[in-house]
């Protein structure tokens, strides 16, 4: 049994996976420590959360693994020439889709704090991605800067015209993702559609209106285990 970690901007997220590969979610004080085998580690930011963990994991004599960016995972070559550059949550997400489809394209949406949107061709080739603002932030960038003070909060995103300027934010900051995704996978490959994998906290809204994708919340620890077990 492994003990995986996603620490990213906002939270740490934590998964046990078991000895045929699924896996569920534990929290801190419901780690089976005398079962764990080793840490897996995926940290985009380091926070008193995840110093915490690592102190009791270090204290139950566990061995930690943190994940890095690398030019070369198997045969699946990074776009970027400075790979170490490339923030690690996109490059396990890369990883866990080029598992499922080694020999297509693939196209990976990561829906949280940003939108990322990454692309893997057919020849075992990243090609590199694009960044945008997440809902939230898109949101944010808005009524922030509003002449007069409106809230979003409590509104349900959806791809229509808004009834107000609140909704309006909302949808708008909704169909900029769902129309960036559409463009990249119409754009990616010209001879048959993509496979679409779409992880995040906003993830789920976003692929149902996506009728191709997949969803997949747990894309970067399964992309953190396939990076370990090196397939």
């Amino acid at each position: 049994m492994k003990l995986l970690v996603d620490a990213g901007n906002t939270a740490v997220k934590m998964m046990l996976a078991h000895d045929d590969d699924t896996l569920g979610a534990v929290s801190l004080q419901e780690v089976p420590w005398a079962h764990v085998e080793e840490v897996l580690v995926s940290a985009v930011a380091d926070s008193s959360a995840l110093t915490q963990l690592l102190a009791i994991a270090a204290a139950n004599g566990k061995t930690v693994h943190r994940a890095s960016t690398s030019a070369l995972w198997q045969q699946l070559h990074c776009a970027y020439d400075n790979y170490k550059t490339l923030g690690i949550d996109r490059w396990l997400a890369v990883i866990a889709g080029y598992g499922e489809n080694p020999s297509g394209y693939t196209v990976v949406v990561d829906a949280g704090t940003a939108l990322t949107i990454d692309v893997i061709n057919d020849k075992h080739q990243h090609l590199g991605g694009y960044i945008l603002s997440g809902l939230k932030l898109s949101e944010q960038s808005i009524v922030n800067r509003a002449q007069n003070v409106f809230s979003v909060e409590g509104l349900h995103a959806q791809p229509l015209p808004g009834e107000s300027t609140p909704e309006a934010v909302k949808n708008g900051a909704f169909i900029a993702a769902l129309g960036a995704i559409e463009y990249v996978v119409q754009h990616t490959c010209k001879e048959q559609a993509p496979m679409l994998l779409i992880t995040g906290g906003d993830g789920l809204s976003l692929h149902m209106h996506l009728p191709h994708s997949t969803y997949r919340p747990h894309l970067v620890l399964e992309g953190l285990l396939r990076w370990r077990e090196g397939r």
